[in-house]
């Protein structure tokens, strides 16, 4: 029904170019680049994540392979007027909050923790707009396969200018597929009352929680985030393979900077 670009398994890239990522960008792009050659097609990524970084390092694994990827982006949030000022000094912070973090692991999450206290939502029309032009410049693009809105509450659903944005920038050609990266069952409801929407990405407990029956007959395309981490009980292998044999589930996103840990979880979802 979609594209032939998407696959049951996902590359989520929220940590790629980050401030506590390990992984240079150079490891990161041979990353990107492995998942695709495994056959790991979907890419997952933001115009936040890694302060643009991310976007920008699968841009570069995009040269002369962009029809082996499904690239999916993410708008309506910012970084603070402050978290700006900090962008020149990340190539110095970097290396510094990655060996400290091998000594110690407290120091990431203390980054992590700052950096969700600078964000900014704004799904105003224009902010949209910019937000998703900066996205393609960064990855190199004309057009994205799909963008989401990056974690609205219900009541920002509920605005007609939203869904009016999201439809132009389809019939303008910017876009392929618009939908909603949800966080709760009220934002889930009301992204499915926006017309022409055709993706979802939800997190692990929204669809173990029943909300799968609110999707049915729908012909969604549905992506699943967190899998792993919510299902902390489990073996990574299982967890991915509980989450790929859900009705409904079309991808199941994973992130991760092993490449042998991808390849794993790739063998599991090409069964």
């Amino acid at each position: 029904m979609y594209e032939r670009r998407i696959s049951r398994l996902g590359l989520g890239c929220s940590r790629i170019g980050s401030f506590n990522n390990p992984l240079s960008d150079r490891d990161a792009l041979r990353l990107v680049q492995s998942a695709l050659d495994m056959g790991v097609r979907v890419l997952d990524t933001a115009n936040v994540y890694g302060q643009g970084d991310s976007e920008r390092v699968i841009g570069r694994a995009l040269k002369g392979r962009r029809d082996d990827a499904f690239v999916v982006t993410k708008c309506g949030m910012s970084f603070s007027p402050r978290m700006r000022l900090l962008l020149p000094l990340k190539p110095l912070l970097r290396p510094l909050l990655a060996r400290r973090n091998e000594a110690g692991g407290a120091v990431a999450g203390v980054a992590t923790a700052q950096r969700a206290a600078a964000l900014r939502y704004s799904f105003a029309p224009a902010a949209l707009t910019d937000s998703l032009e900066g996205s393609l410049r960064r990855l190199g693009l004309e057009e994205v396969d799909a963008l989401l809105l990056h974690s609205p509450d219900a009541a920002a659903l509920a605005d007609p200018s939203v869904a009016a944005t999201l439809a132009q920038l389809k019939h303008a050609g910017r876009v392929r597929h618009f939908g909603v990266s949800c966080d709760d069952a009220d934002s889930l409801h009301a992204a499915l009352a926006i017309p022409g929407l055709t993706m979802l990405q939800l997190p692990w407990p929204l669809l173990a929680g029943g909300q799968a029956r609110a999707l049915a007959g729908r012909g969604l395309m549905v992506q699943v985030r967190e899998v792993i981490r919510l299902q902390s009980g489990l073996a990574p292998e299982l967890a991915v393979a509980r989450a790929l044999g859900m009705a409904g589930v079309d991808t199941v996103l994973v992130g991760t900077h092993s490449q042998a840990h991808l390849s794993a979880l790739a063998t599991i979802a090409a069964r």
